[in-house]
């Protein structure tokens, strides 16, 4: 992380320049200094320009039509409104449609302490769970899961084509076989370190060939609730690669998972 870091939070350490930062993200156009001030509503000049100015450069720059939000401060408001930094939700479990593909038994979604999950209520097998921000819950409580899903089929996408979802920074994936839990995906972020760890199936469940066999049996992969994709937990050893058997109505579909995550092998058996 930058040494600059603490300067950055500490820029924004200060009520006046938080409202200064929402009220430029609420317009529509750059503010003048007097409409932004009037919008923040601080009667005294000078002080208005002393915390305006702390944040110049860094999150607000000015231009000849005004002062506008930066990259850094769309992405400093955006976090605010996620509620990772200020809020608290809940959902209590809901039943999901569909069974565990490990056990057969009922699915239930639910939402505490910054996580969302879809788990089975008789083995306790979680077949989805990750972090989410509080604001992504907000008036989805009634169809939790299939908000779930979607989200972290997105960050799936992102680590696949190799961005970060914490930092943007440079994400490089790679095999790991799992004594316990067999093949694993593993995304590592050459910038902040953060790492995304998923089933080695996973990474085929957009590939060209999954999506055009699942349409060869009248159906999309990329509608289908990972809960119900039982394949996704199949995979097995075959050396230093994985192999994955995609079954649909009995007709299978082999692919081979390699080193760095490619799909090296698509085939019927």
């Amino acid at each position: 992380m930058s040494d600059d870091a603490e300067a950055a939070f500490g820029a924004v350490a200060d009520e006046l320049r938080v409202r200064i930062l929402r009220e430029l993200w609420e317009a529509d156009d750059p503010l003048s200094f007097s409409a932004l001030r009037d919008r923040v509503d601080v009667a005294d000049s000078g002080r208005f320009n002393y915390h305006l100015s702390k944040l110049r450069g860094r999150f607000v720059e000015q231009t000849a039509d005004g002062y506008d939000l930066r990259l850094a401060g769309n992405r400093l408001v955006g976090a605010l409104y996620s509620g990772v930094f200020t809020e608290e939700a809940s959902v209590e479990p809901t039943p999901v449609e569909g069974t565990c593909t490990n056990c057969g038994g009922a699915l239930e979604a639910s939402y505490e302490d910054e996580r969302g999950r879809v788990t089975c209520t008789d083995c306790d097998v979680a077949l989805l769970s990750g972090g989410v921000p509080p604001a992504f819950v907000e008036d989805r409580e009634d169809d939790l899961a299939t908000a779930l899903d979607g989200y972290f089929r997105t960050m799936l996408r992102e680590v696949r084509a190799g961005f970060c979802t914490q930092c943007s920074g440079p994400v490089d994936g790679r095999l790991e076989h799992d004594p316990e839990h067999g093949p694993r995906a593993v995304f590592e972020c050459g910038r902040c370190g953060g790492t995304f760890h998923g089933t080695a199936a996973a990474v085929a469940l957009d590939h060209a060939a999954v999506v055009a066999f699942y349409y060869e049996h009248g159906l999309d992969v990329r509608t289908v609730p990972v809960w119900e994709v039982d394949w996704l937990h199949g995979a097995t050893r075959a050396g230093d690669a994985a192999r994955v058997t995609v079954d649909v109505d009995g007709d299978e579909l082999d692919l081979v998972v390699d080193e760095s995550l490619s799909v090296s092998v698509a085939e019927r058996p």
